[in-house]
């Protein structure tokens, strides 16, 4: 053991009356967002000039919020799941990768790309499969810096998972309909750390991929586990504002004591009710938009089931999101998959399993490309500082790398 726990006493108490001080104001302000919901709820007049403020007033650089899709349902609505007895297929894909070892023998990274097709109210069982991809020395730009950021082989492996989503929802475009995309991560993509023009294009290919979802007449959802969007709360916050309030704060975190969506949604959703559709207000959205008007990026929240506690964010399109049967198609969907392994679709956990790279995979691959380059007469060696590390560690590995 090299943790020297019994020094971490004093911070972990810290820390703890640290949270529980957090946990009392966000208890205070959760209760006067809850008042503004309810007195709200159908004003849309009062929405409309609420929202209008907050894009006049409001600092751009921060300012997120959620609008109502329409004025059908209120904004504390807790809709009840729709029956989920019809046949339709679910397809969802997830992604893992092995990041480059500027260390290692050989320098690589690994996108692997798995998947499940799910006959949903139908005898026959699910289909799995994986697309793993490679890409080697001749590919990467050594530098001292490596020149090749985790974040850009994030990018890929984002852009793959919902670019094999499209082709298999094409392959099964004549199954069962509904025919249902799951994706775990947001719709609203943007790159980490976005801007410039390589996030420009990975945006722009993550939209048309959206679109070739559409045109192949299937449906498409992203489901976000432990969400921490604010946008709903944003909204309250602007509708409560008297004449002291400062709106150069509206959409920043201190101003909000820490309390988000999910705080609110947990206390007004039970098992299975999703909240009513709002449209994501954000420059992000505005872009997606441009782009392709139908593939703008609405949500709602729901409890899955269960357990109770549990608030997810499912993201829609809004090709998806104006048409009432298909969001009841979604909500029904994602509950069922919901009740199959405990709050969390089933279909995603699947689809996860068959896209991560274990570490005895790692090893074999590395077996494998070890004897490829012997073919060729090519000898291996790592770096001085991971030979050092593995004698230090008395053949002990760390695996490092694996998303």
């Amino acid at each position: 053991m090299t943790l020297e726990f019994e020094k971490l006493t004093l911070e972990l108490e810290e820390m703890a009356l640290n949270i529980s001080e957090q946990y009392q104001q966000r208890h205070k302000r959760l209760g006067t967002f809850r008042h503004t919901l309810e007195r709200f709820a159908v004003n849309w007049a009062a929405i409309d000039e609420a929202l209008a403020r907050s894009a006049a007033r409001a600092d751009q650089k921060f300012y997120r919020s959620a609008r109502p899709l329409d004025d059908v349902e209120p904004l504390n609505a807790a809709i009840p799941p729709p029956d989920a007895s019809v046949q339709a297929t679910v397809i969802a894909t997830d992604g893992s990768q092995i990041m480059p070892d500027r260390h290692a023998a050989f320098l690589y990274y690994l996108i692997n790309v798995g998947g499940i097709i799910y006959h949903h109210g139908a005898d026959d069982p699910p289909e799995v499969f994986s697309s793993p991809r490679i890409a080697y020395l001749d590919d990467i730009q050594l530098d001292d810096e490596f020149g090749l950021s985790s974040s850009q082989i994030s990018i890929e492996r984002d852009l793959e998972e919902i670019g094999m989503l499209a082709e298999m929802i094409w392959v099964y475009r004549e199954a069962e309909q509904p025919l249902l995309g799951l994706v775990d991560q947001r719709l609203l993509y943007w790159p980490i750390g976005g801007g410039g023009a390589a996030s420009g294009r990975a945006v722009d290919t993550w939209c048309r991929r959206m679109t070739e979802i559409r045109q192949c007449g299937g449906l498409l959802a992203g489901y976000i586990d432990r969400p921490g969007k604010v946008s709903v709360v944003t909204l309250l916050q602007a509708l409560g504002a008297d004449e002291k309030f400062d709106w150069k704060l509206l959409g920043k975190r201190e101003s909000i004591q820490g309390t988000t969506d999910v705080h609110l949604f947990r206390e007004i959703l039970g098992p299975g009710q999703r909240s009513r559709v709002f449209i994501d207000v954000s420059p992000a959205n505005e872009r997606f938009a441009e782009v392709d008007p139908a593939n703008q990026v609405c949500f709602f929240y729901l409890n899955p089931g269960q357990w109770g506690q549990q608030i997810a964010r499912v993201d829609i399109p809004m090709w998806v999101a104006q048409e009432r049967a298909a969001v009841a198609h979604v909500h029904a969907l994602v509950v069922d998959q919901c009740q199959i392994i405990g709050d969390y679709p089933y279909a995603l956990t699947r689809a996860d399993e068959m896209a991560v790279v274990g570490r005895r995979d790692q090893e074999e691959l590395n077996f494998m490309i070890e004897l490829a380059m012997q073919r060729h007469g090519i000898e291996s060696s790592l770096t001085a500082k991971q030979g050092s590390k593995e004698l230090a560690r008395g053949g002990k590995t760390r695996h490092q790398g694996i998303g």
